[in-house]
């Protein structure tokens, strides 16, 4: 599977909402776009997560993973301005 919202709260009615909310908008998307007797996660690897969090409407977080590294070596060279947008990110959500 793949985490879309890690870490997601639900400690009160509005928290469980969110979750009714997103449930809805994910089957609601699956239904338009899913071909006969797929499911929904090889819908999201076909049409790739990234076009899926977007139409959900859903931000990037570095807490999404599909799958463990299997290749140590990143790329560092836009660290700073990576950190800064997800610094900016958290504040704005805050």
């Amino acid at each position: 599977g793949t985490v879309i919202i890690p870490f997601m709260k639900l400690e009160t009615d509005e928290d469980f909402e969110k979750l009714n909310e997103l449930a809805r908008n994910v089957l609601d998307f699956f239904a338009e776009n899913a071909l006969d007797h797929e499911r929904t996660g090889e819908m999201i690897e076909r049409i790739g997560l990234a076009n899926f969090l977007e139409a959900m409407n859903l931000p990037v977080d570095p807490n999404m993973i599909s799958q463990p590294r299997a290749n140590p070596y990143f790329r560092s060279d836009d660290w700073d301005e990576q950190v800064a947008k997800w610094i900016e990110h958290k504040q704005q959500a805050a």
